[in-house]
């Protein structure tokens, strides 16, 4: 478009040139004066302009009126310009602001790489993990049914002593009481009068068929003195 503008310039001031260059027109001889008594000197005239002047007057100022469009256009494009370099700058900017946020949220090549091994190794272990769980649990089973192929000996209980002809307290049993307690509290009474103390294998020898872990409210029970049972 500069150019342009050069060459447009250039071509008015050659026009100008050329215009001004010519020879102004000769002026158009006067009338012969005729024999009047007052001599009138005639009006003077203008020379005209001839047609060759008045073209490059013409083209002189169609050139003008170019110039003046390309130079406001050559200003309109110029501000396009300027706006659009505005526009490719910012959006440069964001890209790279994009491209930096991106590059902390996505893994690298040899993360990734990292990760398949180590998934790859979890894997693994977890296989090998499984085959030793299986062989527990075979070896589990076998154990098991070797036992319940096997006959639990009976072991028969050792036939109590019950005791004959001794001195005892009658004991009812009450709510929330147990046979241990039962026996301290005999003791400490049994101490208090000097008489010692009795244990739970003599209580239970003067009680045939008694179970420690059952006394029903109300049951009774033989709370032999002390000495009287061995």
């Amino acid at each position: 478009m500069r150019s342009d503008i050069r060459f447009s310039i250039l071509m008015l001031g050659a026009v100008a040139a050329f215009a001004f260059a010519q020879d102004p027109p000769a002026p158009i001889p006067a009338p012969p004066a005729k024999e009047p008594t007052q001599e009138i000197k005639p009006a003077p005239v203008a020379a005209p302009i001839g047609a060759q002047a008045r073209f490059y007057a013409e083209q002189f100022r169609r050139l003008r009126g170019e110039i003046d469009e390309l130079k406001g256009a050559h200003a309109l494009q110029q501000q396009q310009t300027d706006k659009l370099k505005t526009q490719v700058k910012t959006l440069t900017d964001e890209n790279q602001k994009l491209n930096r946020r991106l590059a902390g949220k996505f893994a690298t090549a040899e993360e990734m790489e990292a990760m398949r091994a180590a998934l790859k190794e979890l894997d693994a272990n977890r296989l090998q993990d499984r085959a030793i769980v299986q062989k527990a649990l075979a070896d589990l089973g076998k154990l098991i049914q070797k036992v319940a192929q096997q006959k639990a000996a009976t072991v028969e209980p050792a036939p109590r002593v019950v005791a004959r002809d001794f001195k005892f307290n009658t004991h009812k049993v009450e709510t929330g009481e147990f046979l241990s307690n039962i026996i301290v509290a005999y003791n400490r009474a049994y101490k208090e009068e000097g008489l010692g103390t009795v244990t739970q294998s003599q209580v239970l020898k003067a009680n045939p068929g008694l179970n420690p872990n059952r006394l029903l409210v109300g049951q009774k029970i033989k709370i032999p003195l002390p000495g009287e049972i061995k």
